[in-house]
């Protein structure tokens, strides 16, 4: 039986990899003959948000909310009135804590059955920490939780594993011409475009930004650093010499397309979507060994915290093209495989149907 799903994802409203995450899923499940909608509830009431368009583009049919707070009976009444539409059957798939939260209300109405994605942990502070032992204990109370790698389903004997997915044609196809992306950005045929993609926070690495400018400044006369994303540490990065900011951005194709490698100097990660879509575009990636950075095939990987070396890496992926082949070659390889489309709506189907 393939079962009506209704996605909840509750997010700032960036395009950020959890919602880049969602909208994959859907567009999986769509094409391999599940009925799924989206319901997408920002927290940023000012900025309009680029995803649900992103959303709709797929055919993926989109409710639209507003709000930035926890408590938000009018959310749950929302979210219950378009799960009800969709049927006696249907599932309520969350993502993000106040989406959990509010999905609980949801199935609870309804007595829909309930599945929950965790796609990674912020452990930085006490704060952060106190937030995912509230999350845990409202994670007791699903019918099934799901993990995108092993690392974020450390405690809970019962999660399944199902990674995130790409359509990576698809996705190359959005990248554009590589070279005029690099002109509209102020750089030339010889520079070389080190590029973060990303969060401008701790737990992505970003307070290590100005190490990896200098180190890049002394091994590669022609290394660039470009940085893309937004975030609480964004004004120490901005106030940075020599770094390209491109802010928050739409486009991460052609973002991605126009470097020559991606760097992720990330302390936690789940499974990074920029990994899937470096992949896809045919940019190699250099990051630590952190959750699915570790073990995909996606990246390649030097020891922990190691920012000096992290760069080095960099700088021969671009400079050795032998080096360069096998890594593509590798992360290639790896896309074809457990994050495909048809495989990872598959793997959902049989959660919703209690059969995994």
């Amino acid at each position: 039986m393939t079962r009506p799903v209704l996605h909840a994802l509750a997010w700032p409203g960036g395009l950020g990899g959890a919602a880049r995450s969602v909208e994959e899923t859907c567009a999986a499940q769509l094409r391999n003959g599940v009925t799924a909608e989206a319901w997408l509830c920002t927290a940023n009431r000012l900025t309009p948000s680029p995803v649900p368009e992103r959303f709709a583009a797929r055919g993926v049919p989109v409710h639209r909310w507003t709000a930035d707070t926890f408590l938000a009976p009018r959310a749950v009444r929302d979210l219950t009135r378009c799960l009800r539409a969709l049927g006696r059957d249907a599932v309520l798939h969350t993502h993000g804590e106040r989406a959990l939260l509010w999905g609980l209300a949801a199935a609870g109405l309804t007595g829909a059955r309930h599945v929950h994605t965790m796609h990674g942990w912020i452990r930085n502070t006490m704060a952060d920490r106190r937030r995912e032992e509230r999350a845990r204990s409202l994670l007791a109370r699903v019918d099934a939780v799901v993990a995108v790698h092993d690392v974020v389903a450390e405690g809970f004997a019962g999660a399944h594993v199902v990674p995130n997915t790409l359509d990576a044609r698809r996705f190359s196809r959005a990248a554009g011409d590589r070279e005029r992306t690099r002109r509209h950005w102020g750089l030339g045929a010889a520079d070389r475009v080190y590029l973060f993609l990303g969060r401008l926070a701790a737990e992505k690495g970003a307070d290590r930004l100005a190490v990896i400018q200098a180190r890049l400044q002394t091994v590669s006369a022609a290394g660039r650093l470009v940085v893309a994303g937004s975030g609480p540490l964004g004004p120490g990065v901005e106030a940075m010499t020599d770094v390209r900011m491109l802010g928050e951005r739409a486009d991460p194709a052609a973002v991605l397309a126009a470097a020559d490698v991606v760097l992720m100097p990330s302390r936690s990660e789940g499974l990074p979507m920029t990994a899937l879509e470096a992949a896809a575009v045919q940019v190699p990636l250099v990051g630590f060994p952190v959750g699915g950075l570790a073990d995909s095939g996606l990246a390649l990987t030097v020891p922990d915290g190691d920012v000096d070396r992290l760069v080095d890496a960099a700088v021969r992926l671009v400079r050795d093209d032998a080096l360069r082949a096998r890594a593509l070659d590798q992360s290639t390889s790896a896309l074809a495989g457990p994050f495909a489309p048809a495989r990872h709506a598959a793997a959902l189907s049989d959660i919703y149907d209690g059969r995994a």
